[in-house]
């Protein structure tokens, strides 16, 4: 909303507002299902390795993993 030109903001729109729109197919679904299963499974095994040591765990931030996977691609 801060850009003056109207023709850009439009193609912000198309381009990443309107995604959220979009179903995945079902092999997307499943992709995104095992990386969040990852990402939960990297965390436990962590939490089992080092238990002892202060890290920062993955705690809710789970869909972070595929989210930020599916911005790369």
């Amino acid at each position: 909303m801060h850009i003056p030109d109207t023709e850009k903001c439009d193609w912000i729109r198309e381009k990443f507002e309107s995604i959220q729109f979009n179903k995945p197919t079902e092999a997307q679904s499943i992709h995104t299902y095992s990386r969040l299963n990852w990402a939960h499974q990297w965390g436990a095994f962590m939490a089992s390795k080092f238990n002892t040591m202060k890290r920062f765990g993955l705690e809710g931030c789970e869909s972070f993993v595929p989210g930020l996977k599916a911005c790369v691609d």
